[in-house]
This record gives C-alpha cells, sequence and structure tokens, in this order.
C-alpha cells in the first residue's frame, strides 16, 4: 500500500522522470511569487526512494518544517532520500545545519542521502559553512 502524507504526493509504481524543483507554475499561484520567509516542499516516493524538493528561503522561520519533512521520510523503509535545493533562494546557517543532521541519521541508519545542487549563491553558503563536503550531485 502507498504511504500517503498530508503533503506529499502519492507514490507510484509507474516508470517516471524524477521531479525536478517545480517551476512557479508549480508551486504557487499564477501572478504571485513567493513572499520573503516562505518555503514550499514537496515529497514523493519512487520505489526505495523519496525525493523531497524546497523552494523559497531554508532559515530559522522555515527550517523545523523541513526537518519535520526529513524526520517523517527518514522514517520509512527507503533505502534513498533526495533533497532538491534546485529551487532554493535562500539558506542561512540554520539550513546548513539540519541538513548535516539529517545527513548524520542516514549515515546512521545505512540510508543514502543525496543533495541536489542549488542555485551557486546556495552552494557558496554551504561551502563558507564548510558543509560543501556533504553529497551533492549535479
Amino acid at each position: 500500500m502507498p504511504e500517503t502524507h498530508p503533503h506529499r504526493d502519492r507514490s507510484t509504481s509507474e516508470p517516471v522522470d524524477w521531479p525536478q524543483a517545480p517551476t512557479d507554475a508549480q508551486s504557487r499561484p499564477a501572478g504571485r511569487a513567493l513572499a520573503a520567509g516562505q518555503l514550499t516542499i514537496r515529497s514523493e516516493r519512487r520505489d526505495s526512494t523519496y525525493v523531497v524538493v524546497v523552494v523559497g528561503e531554508l532559515d530559522l522561520a522555515t527550517a523545523q518544517r523541513v526537518e519535520d519533512e526529513l524526520l517523517a521520510v527518514e522514517a520509512t523503509d527507503v533505502e534513498q532520500v533526495i533533497v532538491d535545493f534546485a529551487g532554493l533562494t535562500f539558506v542561512d546557517s540554520s539550513g546548513v545545519h539540519l541538513i548535516a543532521r539529517a545527513e548524520e541519521r542516514c549515515r546512521t541508519a545505512a540510508k543514502r542521502l543525496v543533495l541536489r545542487s542549488g542555485p551557486p549563491q546556495i552552494q557558496r553558503v554551504f561551502a563558507l559553512a564548510g558543509a560543501d563536503m556533504l553529497a551533492f550531485a549535479a
């Protein structure tokens, strides 16, 4: 039986491409931009992998939502968790720390955490924080 969660897409067994960061039309109503401090999270299970897409600003105000989502995903029987940062516009140290904690939890639980790189300004924050050694994929 597929896992469901109030803000997750339902899993499917049909072969499809991995989700990419949502476009403006997918992540917010037409004609409206995400306001400062807003974050959209979309997660979807595909077989033994969960993809968590975060769009907007990952900071002290939004980090707990991402942490809660990752904890819920990690509690499932998936083998791999992909976190897609392509839609991030801002990240601060609280976002960097939550990803470092998620990486540690996944390693301890024998799950693979893969981070899809964000825009250059996002990757720069991880590099400046010394967290660029995390498993970022293109």
